[in-house]
């Protein structure tokens, strides 16, 4: 089975609000999650309090794209992305 991602509009409008250098950051963390999701250069790692449920990784030293999976990442979809007190 492979894995589908998709993304919210909620982080479609925040990917808009990033930087150049961001956005490509974002890309190249996003390409490396569809080859292994828990690549250690991303920080694959669940998301606790009122983000339980959620999982974050990394794309950069401070930009975190934020997202939930179905069926044991059958399903993705991505809902935030931004610096870490954005997202946090």
């Amino acid at each position: 089975m492979s894995m589908v991602i998709r993304f919210s509009s909620a982080f479609t409008r925040m990917y808009r609000k990033l930087s150049t250098d961001q956005r490509d950051r974002a890309e190249r963390a996003l390409r490396l999650f569809g080859d292994n999701p828990f690549d250690p250069k991303l920080h694959n790692h669940k998301l606790a309090g009122s983000r339980e449920g959620m999982r974050s990784i990394a794309a950069g030293y401070d930009l975190r794209l934020i997202y939930i999976e179905k069926g044991g990442h059958a399903l993705i979809l991505f809902i935030m992305v931004g610096n870490h007190d954005a997202v946090y």
